[in-house]
């Protein structure tokens, strides 16, 4: 069932049929007769579901059947499924209590007795002693990492959104700002360049610092202030850091820093293709940047993004991914010391084409040239 959505952004029709067909290829060779979906990044990714969150649905993928999906009646907006079951979600608009079992009810009929049920989540007390469950998350993480058309527009419009908002709060960088009313001007910037509600934004927008939640504290002219945080549009998350010196002069060793962590994104960028090494990627990253001029690298270097801020590939020394393509991921590459009154991170979203690396965003002209 299909139709038309509120919003400018929607994942498409054929993209959800498809991941749904996938999933059934799982089910079989697992030996699943269905898959119960209550994830709601699921939900959105596999039905193109999307609700405020104390609105919850539930879906069911049969291996050898539809796909069904339950949610609130009246609900709006369109979700791609061969059936739609519908509850009452509230009454007077007064919410109900039990709403995830709500959800589940109308869905209860079609799941046979005694089947093997994959499920994306622990089982529920509904179904405890009925069915077998499987644990079907790896096999999902394993189809969502690579991601398709409609899921790369979604990252890139809220990439997009973070940019504006960046642009936006530029005069408020200077001496007197509070943290907390740049954090309030880029999220109203944020929403109004989408055009719609957004989900909940990074929070690094402390000046004078590496990162940290948003204070009452005044901005201070020379201080550096990254500001890392990520606009999430239906779901998909975008994830971007800029630095700014507080009343828009660098000083020299500020700008010499920030020209640094600009060439750790092009060597990088030079490393990564299908099969290359994440640990790689971030060592020889690592010894470009640890020690420059006295100045430290600690942190990791990126990692995926998609339906939560943090997926794989991690670019991190405590893991050792490989690159594959349809990644879609970050760099975040940063010089931090006293020296430079914090310091300096760039954070740019990136996906791995069949072509080579691809941007999603260009956080780094932010930097002086």
């Amino acid at each position: 069932m299909s139709g038309e959505t509120e919003g400018r952004y929607n994942l498409e029709e054929p993209f959800c049929r498809a991941r749904q067909q996938a999933l059934r290829e799982e089910l079989r060779a697992s030996g699943c007769a269905a898959l119960l979906v209550r994830d709601r990044g699921q939900l959105t990714r596999l039905f193109n579901y999307r609700a405020r969150e104390i609105f919850l649905a539930a879906a069911l993928i049969l291996a050898d059947g539809p796909s069904v999906i339950s949610r609130r009646a009246g609900d709006e907006g369109a979700v791609f499924a061969d059936d739609e079951r519908s509850f009452e979600a509230a009454y007077m608009a007064s919410l109900r209590p039990g709403m995830s079992d709500l959800a589940l009810a109308p869905l209860l009929a079609l799941i046979p007795a005694g089947c093997r049920l994959g499920c994306d989540g622990d089982l529920p007390l509904a179904l405890s002693g009925r069915v077998e469950p499987f644990d079907m998350r790896p096999g999902i993480a394993r189809r969502q990492r690579a991601k398709d058309p409609d899921e790369l527009a979604l990252i890139a419009a809220a990439a997009a959104a973070g940019e504006a908002a960046y642009a936006a709060i530029e005069p408020l960088l200077v001496e007197g700002t509070r943290e907390i009313d740049l954090f309030a001007a880029y999220q109203a910037a944020a929403v109004s360049a989408a055009g719609e509600a957004i989900g909940e934004l990074g929070n690094d927008f402390r000046g004078g610092a590496g990162g940290g939640t948003p204070r009452t504290a005044p901005l201070r002219a020379g201080d550096l202030i990254p500001i890392d945080t990520g606009v999430m549009l239906r779901g998909y998350h975008s994830d971007l850091c800029r630095t700014y010196p507080v009343g828009g002069d660098w000083s020299d060793a500020q700008l010499d820093a920030a020209r640094r962590v600009v060439e750790a994104h092009a060597l990088a960028l030079s490393m990564i293709a299908p099969g290359a090494s994440c640990r790689a990627v971030y060592d020889e990253v690592g010894r470009f940047l640890d020690g420059y001029r006295g100045y430290t690298f600690k942190s990791h270097l990126g990692h995926g993004i998609g339906l939560s801020p943090v997926e794989t590939p991690r670019i991190n020394p405590h893991w050792n991914d490989r690159f594959q393509i349809g990644d879609v991921f970050t760099l975040e590459p940063g010089l931090y010391g006293p020296g430079l009154r914090a310091g300096v991170r760039i954070e740019n979203d990136y996906v791995l084409a069949e072509g080579g690396v691809r941007a999603l965003s260009d956080s780094a002209s932010v930097v002086p040239r």
